[in-house]
């Protein structure tokens, strides 16, 4: 599962993170769009684990 985070920005004062899977970006970024706001996406890697990197 690919996963991104989306970044809300705007006049808060900490900008509003979330993470969603790469089929819901594109309608994040309509929603955002309709209501006025800016996003900002990018993928996500989440860190490996010392188990997960060992082959």
């Amino acid at each position: 599962m690919r996963l991104y985070q989306i970044t809300y920005l705007g006049p808060a004062p900490r900008p509003d993170t979330r993470m969603v899977e790469a089929s819901e970006v594109q309608a994040v970024i309509a929603q955002a769009s309709a209501r006025g706001m800016q996003v900002f996406v990018r993928p996500y890697n989440r860190p490996h684990t010392p188990k997960e990197a060992t082959p």
